[in-house]
């Protein structure tokens, strides 16, 4: 069994190693551009390792992207359980924690896929990712029947708006922490946003 565990890893190991060759590039020339004898002259192997593990080239860049969506999701999964804390929103939702702080580990992967190319559909991907996400919350919750608005517009909402911020935090170079970035949506998740502009119903 530990036999089979120390292959396990070294599997892991050289995928991931091959994943952080093709991140690497990408930084400087597309995707397309880049061949299998690249890769392994990046990565210091044999093309045979590449082909061992990967169909071709897509199969490669398909799998990296689902590699570090895995690994997203099961942080979020192991998020710890939120409970809102109106009116004053001072601790992050650990779903959104954890969505930053991914990203933030990861920042070569996400800055690259989500700001340097659209090979692989990855922010679609990411969209599903963490759209799926909230309807398991939804649904482990039992709200669908308390919604005020439909579920899918929702979700649509969340998934969007979510990837949208990550992106455009990537792109400003990650200024904020991804504390206070999870804290800021946090904020609006809980108090809307006309709650959020100050705008209420005394002043509306």
């Amino acid at each position: 069994m530990s036999e089979k565990r120390g292959l396990d890893r070294r599997i892991v190991r050289t995928r991931v190693m091959i994943f952080d060759a093709v991140i690497a590039m990408m930084q400087k020339q597309s995707y397309a551009e880049i061949s299998i004898v690249d890769i392994a002259d990046k990565a210091n192997i044999n093309r045979s390792t590449i082909y061992a593990h990967f169909v071709d080239k897509e199969d490669l860049l398909e799998q990296m992207i689902a590699h570090n969506l895995e690994l997203l999701t099961q942080s979020m999964q192991e998020a710890k359980p939120y409970t809102p804390s109106e009116p004053a929103v001072n601790e992050p939702d650990p779903i959104f924690l954890s969505l930053f702080e991914h990203a933030f580990e990861h920042s070569s992967f996400y800055r690259v896929m989500l700001l340097q190319t659209t090979e692989g559909g990855f922010r679609r991907k990411l969209q599903e990712a963490i759209r799926d996400y909230f309807f398991g919350r939804i649904t482990k919750l039992g709200l669908e029947q308390k919604l005020h608005v439909p579920l899918d517009l929702l979700l649509d909402y969340i998934s969007l708006s979510s990837s949208g911020i990550l992106e455009r935090w990537l792109d400003s170079h990650q200024v904020y922490s991804p504390h206070h970035m999870a804290l800021q949506l946090t904020r609006v998740a809980s108090m809307g946003i006309y709650r959020s502009m100050g705008v209420n119903a005394e002043n509306s």
